[in-house]
């Protein structure tokens, strides 16, 4: 009876140190895209304006994947455009051919910008 009781804790252990639904997932959220023209007219009526850029390295669908998802990301460029006045801001990446439209990964107020270095 000690053995059973041994290797049910032992197995209820096992359990929950491996129980994988606390790992990280990736997530969908909605993203606007939409050609140049209509993009940069929003920008403008926001008046905001590019700050910085980069490339941001990005989880894409891939078909042949077995969870639908590139195992490889894709390298996007990316921008910050801001209004320093209204502290709104919005942040585009761009892609290219075939689809040749920037999308909108997100977008706010109330932008605190921090100094480098600053531990807040």
């Amino acid at each position: 009876m000690r053995l059973l009781i041994a290797l049910l804790v032992l197995i209820t252990a096992l359990v929950v140190y491996t129980d994988t639904s606390r790992a990280g997932e990736w997530q969908e959220k909605p993203v606007m895209c939409a050609p140049e023209a209509e993009i940069f007219s929003m920008l403008a009526d926001k008046e905001e304006r590019l700050v910085f850029g980069g490339k941001l390295l990005g989880k894409v669908r891939d078909p042949d994947e077995a969870n639908g998802l590139s195992n490889t990301p894709a390298i996007l460029p990316f921008g910050l455009y801001v209004n320093f006045e209204t502290q709104t801001y919005t942040l585009l990446e761009w892609h290219g051919d075939p689809y040749n439209q920037f999308c909108i990964i997100g977008y706010g107020v109330e932008l605190d910008l921090v100094e480098i270095g600053d531990p807040a």
